[in-house]
This record gives C-alpha cells, structure tokens and sequence, in this order.
C-alpha cells in the first residue's frame, strides 16, 4: 500500500459532522429512558459481552500476524490523527462489510470478502468510516442500538419505553454514518474509490469489479436526491428505512457526493 495521503494533524471531528447527524442526536438525548439503557449497559457490562463473541470467535489482526491487514488500520489512524489504535478482528462473510462493537474499548470487525474484494483506497474509507465513529463518540449510542431489542426484554417496564426510544435509537444510528462517510473520505482522499465502495456494497457482481460504470452510479445517486421534493417518495424512504440501522447506500453516496460539491471537503484537505 503506497503511503502517499495527507496526515490531518488536529482533525476535529466536529469540522465534518453532518447537521442531520447533530439534530438527530440531540433528539435523541430528550427521548425518555435513553439515560436508563445507558446505564443499564453499563450495569451489566454489555461492552464485555460482544468483546468476547468477537474475541472468542474471529481472528484478531495485529501486525505480527497480518501484517498487510494491520497496516490499513494502522495507516487510517495515522492519517486520521488517531493515537490510540482500536482492536482489529476479521469474521467470515463476503458481504463487503464492517461494523464497531463496544463503547469504551471498541473494536472494529471487519467481514474477510472486504478485504478480498476491495482496492487499498476502497478498504480504507471502510475501515476510516468506522474509525470515523470511535472519533465523533458515537459508540456507546451505537452498543444502545444494538443492543436495545435485548436491554428492552431485560429492564422492568421496558416494553413501556420500546417504541420512541427504538425509533430514535435507528434513526440516529443511521444520520450517523453520513459522518462517518465524511470521515472516510477525508481518509482515503479518493472521491472515486469512496464511490467504488458504494457500488461494491450496493451489489454488483464479482464478475463486473472490471467493468465498474461510475457515472451511471452518479447520477442514480443524483435522481435519488431529487425524489426528496416529492412527499410521496419522502413516506416511502421513510417507511422502508425505519428500523434500519444504516441509510440506503445510494442515499450514502448522494450525500457525500452534496458535501464535496458544497466545497467543504476542499476546504477541510487545504487547511490542514
């Protein structure tokens, strides 16, 4: 892997936050019961819970090992101004995937087909997007989010509480990974690689990783953006993603494609 990105000495992660991530969390934080299942969390140690399926049951990478692997998330740190690196550990599946568990030690897992199916630049915008959450402190309302269907089942009266707090829960679970994408860019410093990625984990076929139509995935992103002034589209965007923990990846692509034609991500790469 070249080592030919820009180091972002003093990032703030609050310079790339995207506003619905912000307003979303916010809401968030007035919704009765999330000051509950945080302490509930940390009560009865779910951090520790998914630390040992993940440790227990996938491969931990470190720079002994895998060396080649390590060295994405040790790059990504660096560029990212990172100090502390995050356990790394890879699970089987060919989804191109990736995902942090844990709050106050989280660790990243990475799916096997990512790191098979992926360009160096590509690979890197996953694994910063998921550095991107540890930055912005999104973990812990992430481990609530992922954990809430079991908290719920667990807590006196927690069926009382489910719906406001699931809803607000996923939904900002999902304006979140806008800013992690942001983060990822800043990252990889490709704005067509970060793209690739999309297509990738949007489905297209092992078969045609070599005939990849950038443009076409573009503008489908760019139609998509344009339903939003239709109010029917609206419900059924709204609808279709409710429970969902990540926002469609075309929707992903429209908005990071919005954010670097707002000239923020120049501005952002020139003042640092």
């Amino acid at each position: 892997m070249n080592r030919n990105k820009k180091i972002l000495r003093g990032l703030d992660s609050t310079s790339y936050e995207h506003p619905f991530d912000k307003k979303a969390l916010t809401a968030l934080e007035r919704v009765k019961g999330v000051g509950m299942v945080g302490s509930f969390i940390t009560k009865h140690a779910i951090e520790k819970v998914y630390a040992v399926q993940y440790t227990g049951s996938n491969i931990k990478v470190t720079k002994d090992n895998y060396p080649k692997i390590y060295d994405y998330l040790e790059y990504a740190c660096c560029i990212l101004d990172m100090a502390k690196i995050p356990d790394l550990y890879i699970q089987w599946g060919y989804g191109i995937n990736a995902f942090t568990v844990g709050a106050e030690n989280p660790i990243i897992v990475l799916n096997s087909g990512l790191i098979d199916l992926c360009t160096d630049d590509e690979i890197m915008f996953i694994i910063a997007h998921e550095l991107s959450h540890i930055r912005s402190n999104h973990c812990l309302y992430h481990l609530m989010a992922q954990s809430i269907n079991m908290i719920i089942d667990s807590m006196p009266g927690g069926n009382l509480i489910a719906a406001p707090l699931q809803y607000a829960l996923y939904y900002w679970d999902r304006m979140s990974e806008f800013t992690a994408d942001r983060g990822g860019l800043l990252c990889c410093q490709n704005k067509e690689a970060a793209i690739t990625a999309f297509i990738k984990m949007a489905g297209l076929p092992i078969k045609e990783f070599g005939n990849i139509d950038y443009k076409t995935f573009i503008q489908q992103a760019t139609d998509f953006k344009r339903l939003d002034y239709e109010a029917m589209n609206k419900l059924i965007k709204f609808v279709s993603i409710a429970d969902a923990s990540h926002p469609w990846t075309v929707m992903r692509a429209a908005e990071l494609l919005n954010w670097i034609d707002s000239g923020e991500y120049s501005r952002i790469m020139n003042n640092m």
